[in-house]
């Protein structure tokens, strides 16, 4: 491959609206049991010079929203990423994930807090929440992937999705640390922009 400019790479999340309604039982609470409904029906684009050179289903709706990732404030969804602009800081400290790890920063989330550049956010004391990254389906306990995408904000792939995003991204020449203009647009279930 010849030389890419990076400036030309955008990461296109295309959520669809029915996302939101992830409870299979409305009448039931937040659980790994009850929202699993319409997951995984997103869709994340790497476009290079407007032409589409990867795309993969994602889980973008923050549905593990129960528990321990249940939001500090605002409604159960509230973490999602809201629609608009984000930066993607490239190939990050993969933590306890499997495989590669992308943060999403300089962003809000649907409460309007901003993420920061450090894909962190801070609350009134100081104190740094959560992470928004873009990470894989793998469960350390299953061994394997998990049938649904969790995200607590963050977008959700399987684990040979987020590999070939990697590989390709890796192919386009970007290194860890590098950052790439990303855009979340929410459409309907036929993909019309709402």
């Amino acid at each position: 491959m010849g030389m890419f400019n990076i400036n030309e790479l955008l990461v296109l999340i295309q959520r669809k609206k029915s996302s939101y309604d992830f409870k299979n039982d409305p009448s039931r609470p937040d659980s790994f049991q009850n929202n699993w409904k319409n997951n995984t029906q997103d869709t994340l684009k790497l476009m290079y010079k407007r032409q589409f050179i990867f795309s993969c289903p994602a889980q973008t709706v923050a549905n593990y929203c129960f528990g321990k990732m249940k939001p500090r404030t605002g409604e159960k969804d509230s973490d999602t990423v809201s629609t608009g602009v984000f930066t993607l800081r490239c190939f990050a400290d993969p933590r306890n994930f499997e495989g590669d790890v992308h943060e999403i920063t300089s962003s809000y989330d649907n409460n309007g807090e901003v993420i920061n550049h450090k894909a962190m956010q801070v609350d009134d004391n100081g104190y740094q929440t959560g992470r928004w990254l873009i990470h894989n389906r793998y469960s350390k306990r299953l061994g394997r992937d998990t049938n649904f995408g969790w995200s607590a904000g963050c977008f959700v792939l399987s684990s040979p999705d987020l590999e070939e995003f990697g590989r390709v991204l890796r192919d386009y020449g970007v290194k860890e640390g590098d950052l790439i203009r990303g855009l979340v647009r929410e459409i309907d279930d036929v993909g019309w922009p709402l």
